[in-house]
């Protein structure tokens, strides 16, 4: 397919292939803050629930029974989840800007063996019917 590609149609695709990987390397990095920030108030909300509840009417629990307690606690539960989410929405934009660099690595190596081509047969291709 590539060999099919004239010079410029091969340049406009490696181009549109290059806003893509940019494109797709900033929604990453969004994701990946995105990921950060979940995971953040996950911790956050366990230590916050831990703390009540360790003051709460029980305050003989060993800490193994106020840490099972703050795990199912139910703003956790929510907390993680939306953190599981952010985690497979980067896992997700990062497999999209993976393919779309490999792509735009293939087009590169294309324009590279071309530019290596001698000028006669460069020269030949052009004027070939």
């Amino acid at each position: 397919y590539l060999d099919e590609l004239s010079d410029a149609e091969l340049m406009a695709l490696y181009a549109e292939f290059m806003a893509w990987v940019s494109y797709a390397k900033g929604e990453l990095v969004k994701a990946e803050i995105d990921e950060e920030r979940e995971n953040n108030f996950c911790r956050v909300l366990e230590s916050k629930v831990l703390i009540e509840q360790w003051g709460a009417e029980a305050k003989g629990d060993r800490v193994t029974i106020a840490k099972a307690r703050r795990d199912i606690d139910s703003r956790v539960v929510a907390q993680q989840e939306e953190h599981r989410k952010a985690r497979a929405y980067r896992k997700l934009v990062e497999s999209v800007f993976d393919r779309c660099e490999r792509g735009a690595q293939l087009l590169s190596r294309e324009l590279t063996r071309r530019v290596s081509a001698s000028p006669r047969d460069r020269r030949s291709d052009r004027f070939a019917p």
